[in-house]
């Protein structure tokens, strides 16, 4: 029998309440010794008591609900305790919980719990998760509709559909001298579930990096006030700032929010020929960031002409989309405008700010805003996890080949088996067929409580 877990469920500090949440099946004993009056309960019904300690003594007023097996979130009998909100009265609570035979819980593990009783899938388990770390309105909207079962519902019709297919194509298999079954129809079930995961998968990487936080990339030279310009957008000191160039070695990533939209501000080391061996390996880092970001802020100094410094990152980041920001403006501009128009060509922003002196960054959030708008747009569906983009495609891979096979008039046990290993992608995807490898990746950064 598992072990009864106790956890607090809100944010340690100072508040008007604290939850403590309590899952196992000697929730209601432990409950019950640690509560003055002894009550009789009804389940999903809150009442009122008050905790004692061991030796009697009253820590708190409090408000209890008691839940019973299955219906509750873990599907077992479940405690919540609502306690004031302070800091030492919600951890006097929970240790006087830990004492009577609760033990702490891991990072997850009441939705761990829930998951393994049949509460929920996969797929909503990564909801709730997502739906607690979101950072944006956007974000929260695309994980809503999985936290209400959008995308497990779809996922467990498709699943039936392809079982029915595959009962088709083994009953072929066994009676080989009837056609029971017309081939066109076999062909046209399997073609029309592909259709389905397409549009399941249709603007998936966009939502993946919504979810996770647009990279903006901050690159250019050293001293052309790459970290200061992170610093003025995130609107505190996060990078060092000096006159010194070659400052910045390694790459530092800080969330930012603009309109309500989740970006990753990546800021990194200048790029320029060094035979130093700690700035070359900088620089390495800084052209990989580019190459993996979503928009780059490509920064040059107003001060200084464009030279084969700036040339040479141009030519790294020609295929990106970019934004050139031209910084310094508040000194000297030595920027022969017309050379750099020859250089970037007639299309590409061009913005003016002065990092330092905080001029032209409302408008570099509009042009950054602008610059992802396809990203933002094209957000419908469901996929919110790199985990279930790739189940997915794995299936639709697996139905394309059973497709192949099929017109090839392969032998239909090898059809069977391609229809088979579809199905097992979305087993893998639900949560159907799992390890305890695959759990721990996915709980592991759940916080405790949840």
């Amino acid at each position: 029998m598992p072990d009864t877990i106790v956890a607090i469920s809100t944010p340690i500090g100072t508040g008007a309440i604290s939850v403590i949440r309590m899952s196992g099946s000697k929730s209601w004993q432990i409950c019950q010794n640690v509560l003055l009056r002894k009550t009789k309960i009804e389940p999903r019904k809150a009442f009122h008591n008050y905790v004692k300690d061991s030796d009697g003594t009253i820590l708190d007023e409090v408000m209890v609900i008691f839940y019973k097996s299955p219906n509750s979130y873990t599907g077992e009998d479940m405690i919540e305790i609502m306690c004031h909100g302070g800091i030492a009265v919600t951890q006097s609570i929970l240790d006087t919980l830990i004492s009577h035979g609760a033990r702490p819980a891991e990072p997850g593990e009441f939705t761990r719990r829930a998951f393994l009783n049949g509460k929920i899938d996969l797929t909503k388990a990564e909801a709730v998760k997502q739906i607690i770390e979101a950072s944006s309105r956007k974000t929260v909207k695309l994980v809503a509709a999985n936290l209400a079962g959008r995308l497990s519902e779809i996922v467990h019709k498709l699943r039936e559909t392809l079982l029915g297919t595959l009962a088709k194509i083994e009953v072929e298999f066994d009676y080989p001298d009837e056609i029971l079954t017309d081939p066109y129809l076999i062909e046209k079930e399997l073609n029309d579930a592909i259709l389905q995961i397409e549009e399941i998968l249709k603007n998936a990487q966009n939502r993946l990096i919504l979810s996770s936080g647009i990279k903006v990339v901050i690159i250019g030279k050293p001293n052309v006030g790459k970290s200061t310009l992170l610093n003025t957008l995130v609107k505190e000191e996060r990078a060092i700032v000096t006159d010194i160039p070659g400052t910045t070695r390694d790459l530092i990533e800080v969330p930012l929010m603009i309109n309500g939209i989740s970006f990753t501000l990546i800021d990194t080391a200048g790029i320029r020929h060094s035979h130093d061996e700690v700035e070359k390996i900088g620089v390495e880092r800084a052209i990989k960031a580019a190459d993996e970001g979503n928009l780059i802020l490509f920064v040059l100094d107003a001060t200084t002409p464009v030279d084969e410094n700036d040339k040479k990152i141009l030519s790294l980041i020609k295929e990106k989309k970019y934004i050139v920001v031209i910084n310094k403006i508040d000194a000297t501009d030595l920027i022969d405008r017309e050379e750099l128009k020859k250089i970037l060509g007639t299309n590409t922003h061009v913005l003016t700010i002065s990092a330092l002196k905080k001029e032209g960054i409302q408008r570099l959030e509009e042009e950054i805003i602008k610059s992802v708008k396809d990203l933002i747009q094209q957000t419908d569906g469901y996929i919110t996890t790199q985990r279930q983009y790739e189940y997915l495609a794995s299936c639709r891979k697996e139905l394309s080949d059973s497709i192949e096979a099929f017109k090839k008039k392969l032998p239909l046990d090898i059809v069977a088996q391609k229809v088979k290993e579809a199905l097992g992608s979305i087993d893998k995807l639900l949560g159907t067929d799992y390890t305890d490898d695959l759990l721990d990746r996915i709980f592991k950064d759940f916080c405790v409580g949840k």
